[in-house]
């Protein structure tokens, strides 16, 4: 392990998060709530700590490989949330482990969060709170690719390391021309919105928070009710389409924009998952006739609540914990499945499923056919093995980590119910879950202890896992 390379890195996103916190600062001046400050300690002591580490600690190989980008992209992130919780808790909203919480949230786009009456926080703090949800969304070594190019010699194995998704592709030769691609795209999408808001009547401040939330899939709002305050069907369908189109590959948005057709519609993945929404919603909706009377408004709120549980968003327009058990079930599942691979989204991602069904079909029929070879395809190409066995491997510890934080929530005295949908909300970066943690439930009563698991869980979910764990395995930190 390079640890001055590694170091300097971190120092050199310690200062992109002090940047970063500039527009909420910004806020924080123009509405004049009393949070400036706060600000202004935060970014002081963000800098007075990267500034010597940059000067300082240099390293005379810039040579990236996996194992730096690993734990650049590990370290990173806690780190990035450690500092990012500081306005939160200079300003007094909340306790430090509880700051960590809500913006360990924000910037894995899980939209979990402490805080009962939202409505009471500064405008500043709400600005910084959903900003990270921006910033996380598209990942902020991607960013970091695209701004500074100098953070090491070779930034494909910090995209790498973060990428959401089994593999990662370049849609232009160099790393950095592609990170500025996908951030235009995403950006030009978040203005589409926030227009698209204002016009069906939501408030300036309120159209780019939930811009921001639904851009990067996080789900935080300046509202306590979240979306069911603006008792709107225009909004509704506005955040819904967004929703789902934040959920699909941004690659395919190039592909569009490229008029590249028919790479679109072969596109297995993306099929699955419209159709998938499609079957998820009319399912729902029938189901919910005996909640809501009629067709129509049962299909208004299943149109809604089926994308932001698919696209891990966790926007709330209707009580999930109170409708049928068979529609929990179907919303449980798609929490499990989340989006499309390179997307914003959270969850094990549409194309991981696919390949575990492929992987299960081709072993049924190895049973009754051993000695033929059987060939797993996605797109007309053969998938390699190796990837075959990454899916399971991911799959696995997925699961395992799932216990291991439903158990975490049960010693904290919840039921099952609340346990396990609390972890699977963390892992699958959607925010809300049943029980406790219901769409108008929140995680402030959960302890310290259990805050801080769930916490690193949201990490592992945001970060594909590996990148989490290895910052725990004592061979990784062994020099080169």
């Amino acid at each position: 392990m390079k640890k001055r390379l590694v170091i300097s890195a971190l120092g050199k996103l310690l200062l992109l998060e002090a940047v970063m916190m500039l527009p909420a600062l910004g806020v924080s001046l123009g509405y004049g709530d009393g949070d400036t400050v706060s600000f202004l300690i935060s970014i002081g002591i963000m800098l007075a700590v990267s500034l010597p580490v940059i000067k300082f600690v240099k390293s005379d190989d810039q040579q990236m490989y996996m194992r730096e980008g690993l734990a650049v992209a590990g370290l990173g992130w806690v780190l990035l949330s450690a500092f990012g919780a500081l306005p939160m808790t200079v300003y007094g909203a909340c306790d430090y482990v509880s700051a960590f919480f809500e913006i360990t949230s924000g910037f894995t786009t899980t939209g979990a969060t402490v805080f009962t009456e939202i409505e009471a926080l500064p405008h500043g703090i709400l600005f910084w709170r959903s900003f990270t949800h921006w910033i996380g969304g598209m990942g902020v070594l991607v960013f970091t690719t695209a701004l500074l190019p100098t953070i090491g010699g070779r930034g494909g194995y910090l995209a790498r390391a973060e990428s959401p998704g089994p593999s990662f592709s370049k849609l232009a030769p160099k790393l950095g021309d592609s990170a500025k691609i996908l951030y235009l795209i995403y950006t030009i999408l978040t203005v589409l919105q926030a227009i698209a808001l204002l016009i069906a009547g939501m408030p300036l401040f309120d159209a780019f928070i939930h811009a921001f939330g639904t851009a990067g899939t996080g789900g935080f709002s300046n509202r306590n009710l979240s979306i069911a305050a603006y008792d709107s069907v225009a909004i509704d369908i506005i955040i819904s389409v967004f929703m789902l189109l934040f959920g699909l590959n941004f690659a395919l948005f190039f592909k569009l924009i490229t008029r590249d057709f028919k790479g679109i519609i072969k596109n297995e993945e993306a099929r699955v998952y419209v159709g998938l929404a499609v079957i998820s919603i009319l399912l729902i909706a029938v189901d919910l006739i005996k909640v809501y009377g009629d067709f129509p408004t049962a299909l208004r709120y299943s149109m809604f609540q089926v994308p932001t549980v698919m696209s891990t968003t966790g926007f709330a327009t209707a009580d999930f914990n109170l409708w049928p058990t068979f529609s929990k079930s179907l919303m449980l599942i798609l929490m499990l499945f989340g989006s499309c691979a390179g997307s914003t989204a959270g969850g094990l991602k549409i194309v991981r499923v696919i390949m575990l069904f492929k992987l299960a079909s081709r072993e049924i029929r190895h049973a009754f056919q051993p000695r033929k070879v059987h060939v797993i395809k996605m797109e007309g190409k053969s998938l390699p093995e190796d990837s075959l066995s990454q899916v399971g491997v991911f799959f696995f510890t997925y699961i395992v980590i799932l216990i291991f934080g439903a158990l975490a929530v049960s010693l904290d005295g919840r039921d099952v119910v609340t346990s396990f949908t609390a972890s699977l909300a963390c892992l699958s970066n959607i925010g809300p879950g049943l029980g406790d943690v219901g769409p108008m439930g929140n995680f402030t009563d959960f302890s310290a202890p259990v805050k801080m698991v769930l916490s690193f869980i949201m990490l592992a979910g945001r970060l594909e896992i590996f990148p989490i764990l290895i910052l725990f395995h004592p061979a990784a930190w062994k020099r080169s």
